[in-house]
């Protein structure tokens, strides 16, 4: 006769060959404030998403975004950089936490996220999919411990978007040598503190594209750049359009 951890074991799983979908496991989180979720197969097809999510996307109904990869969606380099991720997890079978990365918030403007991605498998073991958890940077950030004095410097970046800020000041900020923040920075963040300064001042201009009437001259100075000629060169290579550009698709 078995032992009984055998016999919970083998009830489990009987349980679990019951079950016709993942659909039924996944309703209960479709109303957890503020988490999102996407399960995609192993081509990075999306084949189910929290309701939430849809709109995100682009789409008014789950099945208007069934199918649909990272860059049916996505620019292309946020794009690239959530399939290079889905690859990673799909080849290794190991889940990525805590990464921080760059998604759309609900009015599909570039905004800081946090995600997991963890490995889907079939009865034999084999990697056939995956489930991706996303969160607000904000809502995350007081959560995790793990983001520690890196996340105290990233919130003092986003209080200061429109104010000159070296890596000396933010350093100072959080009680850390420049050398030192820097290292625990691309630890966390997998980027300079420089690089989110102005990945952060380009999310913050977006919103204001699409939200105001104010001019890119206007907006280039109120997040930090020096003239509207440094502001569109950076804001181009964020995200692929000028802020012109940028401003005429979001407000249509």
């Amino acid at each position: 006769m078995p032992d009984p951890r055998t016999r919970r074991l083998r009830a489990r799983d009987a349980f679990f060959r019951r079950v016709a979908g993942v659909r039924d496991l996944l309703r209960p989180f479709d109303r957890v404030p503020g988490l999102l979720y996407i399960v995609k197969d192993a081509d990075s097809r999306t084949v189910a998403v929290s309701p939430a999510s849809v709109p995100r996307m682009g789409g008014r109904t789950e099945d208007d975004v069934v199918g649909m990869t990272p860059h049916d969606y996505l620019p292309p380099d946020i794009a690239d950089k959530y399939l290079a991720d889905d690859r990673r997890v799909l080849r290794t079978g190991r889940p990525l936490v805590n990464a921080v990365e760059v998604w759309l918030n609900e009015q599909r403007l570039r905004d800081w996220i946090v995600t997991d991605k963890y490995p889907i498998r079939d009865a034999g073991g084999a990697v056939v999919g995956l489930i991706g958890t996303l969160q607000s940077f904000q809502d995350r950030r007081r959560q995790l411990a793990h983001l520690g004095t890196a996340g105290e410097a990233a919130e003092f970046v986003q209080r200061r978007l429109a104010e000159p800020l070296r890596l000396a000041d933010v350093a100072a900020a959080v009680g850390y040598s420049e050398r030192h923040l820097e290292r625990l920075f691309r630890q966390v963040f997998g980027m300079s503190v420089w690089r989110f300064v102005l990945q952060s001042r380009v999310h913050a201009a977006s919103e204001a594209l699409a939200r105001t009437d104010r001019s890119v001259t206007q907006i280039a100075v109120e997040f930090g750049f020096c003239d509207a000629s440094a502001f569109c060169r950076v804001f181009r290579a964020a995200t692929g359009a000028t802020p012109t550009q940028y401003r005429d698709r979001h407000k249509s």
